[in-house]
């Protein structure tokens, strides 16, 4: 049996070129980036959300503005996540139009930190959706997050490393926490056949692995790697645990691309 995976220092780390690079390649559980809105920009953006176009999955009490890519990882075509795109789109402006935009400020900050280009991803047949707002008060199921096992096939799926941050802008006090296992999955995918379910994954996923447990705060960004299982406990104080985030994946030139 293999042995298992250990991070090198257990600590959530700021954000740094050097801490950047040891997430990016599992040594640390997670970076934070205090105070990257202040109380008065959560404020704004949450005021915005009034009105906008809140949906929510049908089998997770999840709301969400925007849409995930790996919902289309099968029974759907490309065609169909694209339409999807410029609706979401559309919603996602509604409401950072009337604020400000975290995904531009985030993506900002990686391009500074490590001197690479970074955009959005995209297809031959157009561009991702990146920045997804979320309601996930009442927690999430555990799972993974990895495009080339997610979505094979795809330009996404040419990344060799995936993280993902979240902006909080209201969390709960009690509760609402996030736990990820140090058990990066490895699972085979090919392009054109189903991909392995990445969602509701089992004690299997996580044995013998070591753990890290996150507080989201108001006003920070969480960062970890995403390739981790990993998932949300409810809130517990009525508090809603509202935040938007996406994908941050390293291209083969080393750039970086942010989808949701």
């Amino acid at each position: 049996m293999d042995a298992p995976f250990r991070w090198q220092r257990r600590e959530e780390l700021p954000f740094t070129k050097e801490n950047f690079a040891a997430l990016l390649d599992n040594e640390i559980p997670a970076l934070r980036i205090r105070g990257f809105a202040s109380q008065a920009e959560c404020k704004q953006f949450i005021g915005a959300m009034d009105g906008a176009n809140m949906q929510y999955y049908r089998l997770a009490p999840v709301g969400y503005i925007g849409t995930a890519q790996v919902e289309y990882r099968w029974g759907k075509s490309k065609a169909d996540y694209f339409e999807a795109c410029a609706r979401a789109w559309k919603d996602w402006h509604y409401v950072v139009d009337r604020s400000w935009n975290p995904l531009e400020r985030m993506m900002k900050m990686v391009a500074d930190l490590t001197g690479k280009p970074t955009r959005v991803a995209d297809e031959p047949e157009g561009r991702c959706f990146a920045g997804i707002i979320r309601k996930a008060s009442k927690g999430t199921g555990r799972h993974v997050d990895y495009a080339p096992m997610n979505t094979p096939g795809w330009n996404i799926a040419r990344i060799d490393q995936q993280l993902g941050w979240n902006l909080f802008f209201e969390a709960p006090l009690v509760g609402g926490e996030t736990t990820i296992w140090n058990k990066p999955w490895n699972v085979k995918a090919e392009a054109g056949k189903e991909p392995p379910m990445s969602y509701g994954l089992g004690n299997d996923a996580i044995s013998g692995a070591e753990s890290w447990t996150y507080k989201a705060v108001d006003g920070d960004v969480v960062i970890f790697n995403t390739r981790n299982p990993h998932e949300i406990s409810g809130g517990k104080d009525g508090r809603e645990r509202l935040q938007i985030g996406s994908f941050i994946g390293r291209m083969p030139d080393r750039s970086f691309v942010f989808w949701s």
